[in-house]
């Protein structure tokens, strides 16, 4: 048997707990703004092509005629500014960092259409991105790739105020989207810790769960319909919102949770539980009667499966 072996917080993770700050009085940590310039005493981020054995394929480099056409297809939506690349290309857990020269933010799907339609001509790779809350480093690019946003595409669609089905555009907020519809006594299927900066289309091309998953099942039961742009600017309109559709091949399953591998979701058509009547919480503490922490690792736990806890209780609620 293997001697347990305290856990411990990683420092740099230490040093961005609320209230610590960098040289500028920036608070520094996963939380904090994560560019490639570190306040004093943080690792750099490692380049992911440096710190994996991966080799870039023979994709072409952005242009500066590449930039003049991105210009005019979303105009106001080219971020060149290193200053503002250093968030965009690194993970959430700051142990990847890419090194994309482009950011693209379009508002519409015929603007994604035209600027995957030119990178297919040109052989551009492109790396799409919602809210960069993902934790397995899979919305940051991995060499120079475009990235494109769907920061701006964040306005919804429609709502059917009898059926609970929302339309909305992938950039989407999904903590908005749940006060949108709570408003009108509906509550949205899943929920995140990240809920206040991920967007819907990363839930769904990540097929997210969250602590709704027993309750509402996963995004493959609850996605409606999806709108998708593929990789040669096809525009792909799926975005039904019947309940049932048994018509043709149902495409939609093939991009919930293919990470944007397949084509790039613009939309999303998903149905919206109503809201419960009752919500009840309980308070677990992790303290035994004998008064010792049961936070630990037991005895056969690999140490990837145990992670230190700050808070002494845990919350559970059940809803009606």
């Amino acid at each position: 048997m293997l001697p347990r072996r305290p856990l411990a917080w990683p420092a740099w993770l230490l040093r961005g707990a609320p209230g610590a700050a960098g040289s500028w009085g920036r608070p520094v940590g996963p939380l904090a703004r994560r560019g490639c310039c570190s306040a004093p005493g943080i690792p750099e981020v490692p380049l992911t092509r440096e710190r994996y054995p991966v080799r870039r394929l023979p994709f072409s480099t952005v242009s500066k005629q590449d930039l003049a056409a991105f210009e005019r297809i979303v105009p106001g939506g080219v971020i060149t500014d290193p200053e503002a690349l250093q968030a965009p290309n690194v993970d959430w857990l700051r142990t990847l960092r890419g090194c994309s020269k482009v950011l693209l933010r379009p508002r519409t799907s015929e603007e994604v259409s035209h600027i995957l339609r030119h990178c297919h001509e040109r052989n551009l790779a492109v790396n799409p991105q919602g809210g960069n809350t993902g934790m397995v480093g899979g919305s940051v690019p991995v060499f120079d790739e475009i990235i494109l946003s769907t920061a701006r595409m964040n306005r919804v669609l429609s709502f059917h105020s009898v059926s609970g089905i929302l339309v909305c555009q992938a950039g989407c907020v999904l903590e908005e989207l749940s006060r949108y519809v709570e408003e009108r006594d509906f509550i949205m299927p899943l929920d995140l810790g990240a809920k206040g900066s991920c967007h819907i289309g990363g839930n769904v091309a990540t097929n997210a769960g969250g602590l709704r998953f027993l309750r509402y099942g996963s995004l493959h039961g609850t996605v409606l319909g999806l709108e998708v742009v593929l990789a040669d600017g096809t525009v792909l309109d799926c975005l039904t919102s019947l309940r049932k559709d048994n018509t043709g091949y149902d495409l939609k399953q093939l991009f919930i949770g293919s990470e944007g591998t397949l084509g790039i979701i613009t939309a999303v058509s998903i149905l919206c539980p109503p809201k419960p009547r009752a919500v009840n919480v309980a308070f677990l503490d992790a303290v035994g009667p004998e008064g010792k922490d049961h936070r630990g690792a037991e005895p056969g736990w690999l140490r990837v499966q145990v992670r230190p806890l700050p808070p002494r209780g845990a919350a559970l609620r059940h809803r009606d």
